[in-house]
């Protein structure tokens, strides 16, 4: 038995396990903590924070020698970041299990197990960490405080120059519109009470955040609109760019959202593809009112010299690892640093992690996915067809010999942006080892388009009943691409080692994963989220296929009776004709007057 089992009543109480457990020096239990829980059981809560976007601003305000509180449950690699930058953190966790896991593997980190209302009210901390929210830090064993009282004890913990930096959730973000989840509070009792939507004091916008750190004394320095998840924040949108539809980085910024939504709702049922809303949302400059949290970071009341904090127009970064980017306007430029490289070499699947994304430097323009959807909508073929060509003079310029190189080889429409000096790469993230045929790289792209085509129901001009194959060989025939299922095959290959690299999927997985896009057609669902309202769309489509299908059988079936009918009246004269001296005497009299009529027509 375990440590932590003797503390399990469903176990049993094991006290010579207690007694010969080995003392933890750094653990400190304060009140109110939770014997026989863990918020680690991803079956029982929320995931933890974790993200190389979140890490790189910790450790930029962590100063060695600083005092910092780690309030809630927190990925180790958060925690084992703010260490490294020499400061002394505490860590507050409710479940004494968890406590005592973290105080072993974090013997430096001073712990503390208990509710958040039993911390020494006369303690302060020159960096207060709560990047897990507020939910999280009330015990079933102790006074459970509401969400609008939480934020206030954690204001009143931070140092009179020291800074707060809270991720707080949005009841009206994207992530709860789309969750399919039926019993949820059933199965997942993290929090002890539902979410009070009617609770009058609980942030529910960004302004109403700020405004009550405001009356907590602090003073906002920055925020931001994350995406996709709470505990993932992979995409942060800053204050500047936030609600700016006319910033040069709007395009780039739709392309990092989407592709942060894939990943992080992939494999999840959901009431409809989020993509589609934060789309609409960036279009209108919404997105801050459809972001899944904001994460705010303010300073203490006080006028002494404070951690700096700076602030970032667009933060991008791995939901597990250290690399993460800024993309940011300097004058006419889109300027992209690189803020935390890749620990090591990855290489996987015959890619090779990028860790230098590449610099715009481009002040305006679209990205050509985006561009190409439109056009299909509006039936615009001779436009497309433009886009098309010089997409694929573009990659023509790449590729040498006939083998392209670098992160051209695996750029999709979604990755390229037209500017008024011509086509340039957006930043990505994996490039291939070997070079690649640029025939195949193209087809790749066209058919990716096919495959959203097809799969989100998205319209355009050609027949509903086209598969993805169909639909690839029509518009890179626009080009003068001719595509098989062959060409087609090493395509979906090309892309499945990216998808590997990317989700380190197993042999099982890419096999299901590839029949999967290779059988993509009228009806089929989304291949990226598993949307209620796209898989309700592909079976209406379905119908509508097989309602079409049984419309022509009747169609043919009545033709065939009709050509049947007309068959057997000419065989019943010719039998007439034949068999019977009335019949040979009335053609022997329509022969000659065919022959009369001849003659009379010829002496006019």
């Amino acid at each position: 038995m375990t440590d932590a089992a003797a503390l399990l009543p469903l176990q049993g109480t094991d006290f010579a396990s207690a007694l010969a457990a080995p003392p933890v020096p750094n653990l400190r239990r304060i009140g109110g903590e939770m014997f026989a829980w863990s918020d680690r059981d991803p079956q029982r809560g929320p995931a933890l924070p974790r993200g190389a976007a979140m890490r790189h601003l910790l450790r930029q305000i962590a100063r060695p020698g600083s005092t910092v509180l780690v309030a809630g449950p927190h990925a180790d690699e958060l925690v084992s970041g703010l260490v490294q930058t020499g400061a002394a953190v505490t860590w507050l966790l409710r479940s004494l299990l968890d406590a005592e896991q973290a105080a072993r593997a974090f013997p430096e980190v001073t712990v503390l197990t208990g509710a958040v209302v039993k911390l020494d009210p006369a303690q302060r901390y020159d960096l207060v960490v709560a990047a897990d929210g507020v939910e999280r830090l009330n015990s079933v064993e102790g006074e459970q405080m509401a969400p609008a009282e939480l934020i206030d004890r954690l204001a009143e913990a931070v140092h009179p120059d020291g800074v707060l930096v809270l991720m707080h959730d949005n009841h009206l973000g994207l992530h709860h519109t789309v969750r399919l989840e039926p019993g949820a509070h059933e199965r997942l009792d993290a929090n002890w009470y539902p979410v009070d939507d009617h609770d009058p004091h609980r942030p529910a916008s960004r302004r109403q955040l700020v405004d009550r750190l405001a009356g907590a004394g602090l003073r906002v320095a920055t925020t931001y609109a994350t995406f996709p998840e709470p505990a993932v924040p992979t995409v942060l949108i800053g204050e500047s760019l936030i609600g700016d539809v006319s910033s040069p980085l709007r395009p780039l910024l739709g392309t990092a959202v989407n592709q942060a939504l894939v990943a992080g709702f992939r494999g999840k049922a959901v009431l409809s593809d989020p993509r589609q809303l934060a789309n609409r949302a960036l279009r209108a400059g919404a997105e801050d009112t459809v972001a899944p949290a904001w994460l705010v970071i303010a300073r203490g009341a006080g006028d002494g010299v404070g951690p700096v904090v700076l602030s970032h127009e667009l933060l991008v970064g791995d939901a597990r690892g250290t690399f993460a980017y800024e993309v940011a306007t300097a004058g006419d430029e889109i300027r992209t640093s690189v803020l935390n490289q890749i620990e090591g070499t990855i290489e996987r699947a015959g890619l090779r992690r990028i860790s230098e994304p590449v610099t715009l430097g481009a002040d305006r323009g679209y990205v050509l996915e985006e561009r190409l959807l439109h056009l299909a909508a509006t039936a615009d073929v001779r436009e497309m067809r433009i886009e098309l060509a010089r997409y694929d003079s573009w990659l023509r310029d790449q590729e040498r010999d006939g083998l392209l190189t670098g992160p051209a080889a695996l750029a999709g429409f979604a990755d390229i942006m037209v500017t008024e000096n011509g086509l340039t790469l957006l930043p990505t993230r994996w490039e291939p080892i070997e070079p690649v045929a640029r025939e195949v790289a193209e087809i790749r792209a066209g058919w990716q388009f096919a495959v959203q085509l097809v799969s989100s129901a998205s319209p355009h001009p050609w027949a509903l009943n086209f598969s993805a194959v169909d639909l690839t060989a029509i518009v890179l025939g626009m080009v003068g691409i001719a595509v098989g299922d062959a060409q087609v095959r090493e395509a979906v290959e090309l892309h499945m080692a990216l998808e590997t690299a990317d989700s380190e999927l197993s042999l099982a997985e890419q096999h299901d994963r590839q029949l999967q896009l290779l059988s993509v057609r009228t009806g089929s669902p989304s291949v990226d989220v598993d949307g209620f309202r796209e898989m309700a769309e592909a079976n209406w489509r379905q119908r509508y296929e097989a309602s079409h299908l049984v419309e022509m059988m009747a169609w043919t079936d009545q033709m065939i009776r009709s050509r049947d009918l007309a068959l057997s009246k000419l065989d019943w004269e010719i039998q007439f004709y034949k068999k019977s001296w009335a019949g040979r005497v009335l053609w022997i009299f329509r022969s000659a007057l065919k022959v009369v009529k001849k003659l009379a027509g010829g002496q006019r």
